[in-house]
């Protein structure tokens, strides 16, 4: 025979319930403001690439440019028979002079492009570069991330989630990924922040080195390649934020489900 449940037992279980509910209630709104939150970093982080294609493409001008003037140069050398093969040598060691002098071809283009780069970078004070504003973005959304785990796991056994169960494996599962997602785009926001700051640091060098003939296109062909590998840690940190937000929505929806299910 059953033992009927007293009415003191019945009340007691009802008001867990109904603070274990709250709580839960609690863990979204954490979520979904992590969720709110990594859209933001996601659009921080693609005006950073834009800046950064932006440079890359002065960049490239400025190399396309000097190999049209390589190319001019080559194609004025004299004939046998051109009637000054002495002015036209002049004129080709003048373009070519102007290819490997320290003036960029595109005026100041090089510095202009160091200039983007190091405001997507630049590290406070004074200013706040996008990427170290995703930087510090992540580091909340992470905080924020382990707290609505806790409350979750904390209201867990008063909505009749076993631990073991499919609910909280389930759960878990979502925000696994997402830890793993966080932390590539940690691991890939570093290295873009370092290789961004080693772009300025090689512009330096270039600046106050030696004046040997060929030195700028050096240090655009760097630079070139150095933005290559900025751009792609930043797109790496774009993809790996699209996939945490995926998998807070998937903790989004269970912690929702769980709530829905407790009021029933």
């Amino acid at each position: 025979m059953a033992v009927p449940v007293q009415p003191v037992e019945a009340g007691a279980a009802a008001a867990e319930v109904m603070a274990a509910t709250v709580i839960a209630q609690e863990a979204e709104a954490v979520l979904v403001a992590v969720r709110d939150q990594l859209q933001v970093i996601r659009l921080i982080a693609r005006a950073a690439r834009a800046t950064l294609g932006e440079a890359g493409r002065l960049l490239r001008e400025d190399i396309r440019d000097a190999k049209i003037l390589a190319a001019d140069a080559l194609a004025v050398v004299p004939a046998l028979n051109d009637r000054d093969p002495q002015a036209t040598l002049a004129a080709a060691a003048e373009l070519v002079a102007s290819v490997f002098s320290e003036a960029p071809v595109l005026p100041g283009a090089i510095g202009a492009a160091v200039d983007l780069v190091a405001s997507v970078y630049a590290v406070p004070p004074p200013a706040t570069g996008p990427l170290q504003e995703v930087r510090d973005l992540l580091g909340a959304v992470s905080d924020d991330h382990d707290r609505a785990r806790n409350l979750f796991a904390d209201c867990r056994p008063y909505l009749g989630i076993e631990e073991e169960g499919e609910t909280w494996e389930s759960w878990t599962s979502h925000r696994s990924q997402a830890l793993l997602n966080g932390y590539a785009a940690e691991m890939r926001l570093n290295r873009a922040i370092w290789e961004a700051g080693q772009a300025v640091r090689v512009h330096r060098f270039y600046q106050v080195g030696s004046s040997r003939r060929g030195r700028r296109m050096k240090e655009a062909w760097k630079l070139k390649e150095i933005m290559r590998t900025v751009m792609e840690e930043v797109d790496a940190v774009i993809a790996a934020v699209v996939h945490m937000r995926y998998s807070i929505a998937g903790e989004i929806q269970i912690v929702r489900d769980s709530i829905h299910a407790a009021a029933l």
